[in-house]
Order: C-alpha cells, then structure tokens, then sequence
C-alpha cells in the first residue's frame, strides 16, 4: 500500500512538473541577457604602463631614470643575489618590506624589482599604501634586466 501511496504522489509531482505553461510565441518568449564586454582602454605610452595604480617601467626607462637619481630596490632575497643585480640596488627582502620601508626616501623615484616581477609588484604596492607616490614596478624584474 505504501507503495501505490508513493507512487501516486510521484506521478502527481511529475504531472505538475510537465504542465509548465510554455510562452505560445516567439514573441512571448524572454530574450537572453548578453553582457557587452568591456572596451578595452589604450595601452599606456612606451616604457611606462600602470596596473590598478601601480606603475611600471621598462628596465630601458629605469636605467635612464637611475642615471638621473632614482633608486633601485632589489626585493628578492639574498640567496638570489648571486645571479646578479642591478647596480647600487639596495636589497629589501619582500618579507622584511613591511619593518624596513622607512630607510627609503619619499622624494626619490624608487625602481624596485625582483626575479620576475611579482614580488616587486606586491612591494611597489605596499609603498603605495604607506604614501610613497614615487614608486615604480620594474616590468619582467631581474630576469629582463639587460646583461651586457
């Protein structure tokens, strides 16, 4: 008994399900959303681009940059120093940015890279919070650096 219950109760939830009223034209029918895509902005002029913010140098401009007074930060760590760095870099690690940001100036352009670019990126960023407006993320970091 308990299944012929089961049973009618199931087919009545089927029955339901199946008589879904259906829009009897074309017209009826709802229309799809589509979502335009965003137009792309220009890309940024030559050797500078900027990211959320965050702006980015070519090593071509940050060598010219540091020709005329900017300074390099090297924030990768010390075991990575030996394949080489940019000249008179001063070396902050990323994981010790945060106690020692207060050694560089304020009214200076810092460049700052690492191996590839991200770790730089996380430092230029937290420069930025602490109101160094100065700051530049050195696209492609160590990696795209020049070797003579």
């Amino acid at each position: 008994m308990k299944k012929v219950i089961l049973f009618a109760v199931a087919s009545m939830f089927m029955v339901a399900g199946c008589e879904e009223k259906k829009p009897e034209t074309v017209a009826e029918q709802p229309k799809p959303v589509v979502e335009q895509p965003a137009a792309k902005a220009a890309p940024a002029p030559s050797s500078v681009a900027v990211k959320v913010g965050i702006q980015s140098v070519e090593w071509d401009k940050a060598i010219q940059m540091n020709a005329e007074g900017a300074i390099y930060v090297d924030v990768r760590n010390p075991s990575e120093l030996s394949d080489g760095y940019a000249q008179n870099a001063v070396n902050i690690p990323l994981g010790e940015i945060k106690q020692r940001f207060g050694e560089l100036p304020k009214d200076k352009d810092l460049l700052i890279y690492c191996r590839s670019g991200r770790r730089s990126e996380i430092a230029t960023k937290f420069l930025m919070d602490q109101g160094y407006t100065r700051v530049y993320n050195v696209l492609g970091g160590y990696l795209a650096y020049p070797k003579k």
